[in-house]
């Protein structure tokens, strides 16, 4: 009788670790199908401007920015990676502030919110530092953002620590 009342509850402890588990995951599978979605209402605001001829910016995804791995100290930077320093990109993520919650100077871009909040931190390489033109700020967006600018690679550091590796100095930022 024991036995049978251990082997119950066996499988509802089972799925209640289960769901621990992939609940982060599904929220961020959920959360990139907003940003798919989000980012196709924002495309067509693109369309519109790049037929006046404000088409300057070339796309640049994170599924890009993370494809490769990167080890401190031993893993350069790939040719893929080092061909977009200094170019003119637009990217389209999520806001995760730094400091401030208005007039912001400098912020992450991050593909998802909820995978950077459950689990282990991203990667370097899966976000982006973004800064504002000199004497420019923004507001804070808790939707998808678009940002354009001018993206820069390389490693970061600050008191002896990796920061960063991508930095994308921002012309303008469109949210909604």
């Amino acid at each position: 009788m024991a036995a049978q009342r251990k082997r119950r509850r066996l499988p509802g402890a089972v799925v209640g670790v289960g769901a621990l588990i992939l609940l982060p995951a599904l929220v961020s599978l959920i959360q990139a199908r907003l940003l798919k979605e989000k980012s196709l209402k924002l495309d067509l605001a693109q369309a519109a401007s790049a037929e006046h001829g404000n088409s300057k910016y070339e796309e640049l995804t994170f599924n890009t920015l993370k494809n490769w791995t990167y080890i401190e100290g031993k893993t350069a930077l790939p040719g893929f990676i080092k061909s977009l320093d200094g170019k003119n990109v637009e990217m389209v993520g999520f806001m995760m502030p730094l400091t401030q919650v208005k007039e912001i100077s400098e912020f992450l871009l991050v593909p998802s919110l909820w995978g950077c909040c459950y689990g282990q931190p991203p990667a370097v390489n899966h976000i982006v530092v973004v800064r504002m033109r000199q004497g420019h700020l923004t507001k804070f967006f808790n939707d998808v953002v678009r940002v354009r600018g001018r993206f820069s690679c390389g490693e970061i550091k600050q008191d002896g620590y990796l920061v960063s590796l991508y930095v994308l100095n921002a012309d303008e930022i469109e949210g909604r």
